[in-house]
This record gives C-alpha cells, sequence and structure tokens, in this order.
C-alpha cells in the first residue's frame, strides 16, 4: 500500500513528531469535513506561530531565542500531520487536486519545508553562540525560501480545503512581518 511522501518526511524528522503518527494513514482513508476544517485550523495556527517567532527572532536574547525556537520547531513538526489530513483528501484520491500537488511538490519533493526545519533546528542547537549578525542571516535564509514558497504552497492547501468545505472562509498563511 502505498504511503504519503508526508509520511516519509514524518520518518525522516523522527520522533519528535510521533504524535502524529496514527493520522498518517494511507491512501483510501478519506477524512470527514470536520477532519479537514479542523486540520485547516490547526496547520494555520501551527504556521501563524512559525511566523510570529520568526517576526521576533532578531530582537530575543540568547536564552529566550533558543527556548523559542524550540517551540517554533515543535509547531513547524507539527504542521504534518495537519498536511497529512489534507493530502488524504486532495493527494490519494482518484482525481487528484493539481495545485495541491504542485504545492506538495514545493513543500517536500523540492525540500522547501525541511529547509524551514533545519533552519529552526540550527537555531536550536547554536542560537546561544550565535552573533546578532548569524541570527539576522539566519531568519533572512529561513524567510526567503519559506515566505516566497512554502507559505504559498499551505496557501494552495487551505485554498483547497476552503473550496470543498464550501463555508465561506479561505485561509491564508500567516507571514512574517520580516519576509523578504
Amino acid at each position: 500500500m502505498k504511503y504519503s511522501t508526508t509520511a516519509a518526511m514524518w520518518f525522516l524528522l523522527g520522533s519528535k513528531i510521533a504524535h502524529c503518527g496514527p493520522i498518517i494513514s494511507r491512501q483510501g482513508n478519506l477524512p470527514t469535513l470536520q477532519n479537514i476544517a479542523d486540520a485547516q485550523n490547526q496547520w494555520a495556527s501551527d504556521t501563524s506561530k512559525v511566523s510570529q517567532f520568526l517576526s521576533v527572532a532578531e530582537s530575543l536574547n540568547s536564552r529566550d531565542l533558543v527556548s523559542q525556537a524550540a517551540i517554533a520547531l515543535a509547531n513547524e513538526k507539527d504542521e504534518l500531520c495537519h498536511k497529512a489530513v489534507l493530502d488524504n483528501q486532495f493527494i490519494f484520491v482518484s482525481n487528484p487536486d493539481t495545485n495541491v500537488q504542485h504545492a506538495n511538490n514545493e513543500l517536500v519533493d523540492q525540500g522547501t519545508f525541511l529547509a524551514v526545519v533545519n533552519g529552526l533546528q540550527a537555531l536550536v542547537d547554536n542560537g546561544a553562540h550565535m552573533l546578532p549578525s548569524d541570527v539576522s542571516a539566519a531568519i533572512k535564509s529561513i524567510n526567503m525560501g519559506r515566505c516566497s514558497l512554502v507559505l504559498p504552497s499551505i496557501d494552495t492547501y487551505f485554498q483547497a480545503s476552503g473550496n470543498l468545505l464550501n463555508n465561506g472562509v479561505t485561509l491564508f498563511a500567516n507571514r512574517p512581518n520580516n519576509c523578504p
């Protein structure tokens, strides 16, 4: 049976996101409309928390930088749980949504999501010893790919979810205030 590429990334990221293992399911398990709404809302919440961190990271002292980066990293990894639910609705079906397929390609196959994870992990691992200029460079590097590639891809997932839910609401991924 075929597993999602999100599941493959889940295994690469390890046990830090083990809590979402049960929801990363095999092809053919369609989520309910409530599952889709919950996944979209929780993904938006996680994305917002990461954006909030990236907006203030350069102003944090080294201790707060590391602790807040760890929280942002956990939220970033948690996003995969919600993506997996939506993948089962929009990718692993007989008539996949081509826009979501392209977004998934950008996030997973092109490695843009993993680049954000790696950037946040570097702040967790090295932030206590980084110069302010190094922190600024790290945030700029994360935001380069996240703002131009990752967040628009998440918007594509949200657009597809909004269309399916047909509730008049389309979410957009919250951007940090220092997107290039």
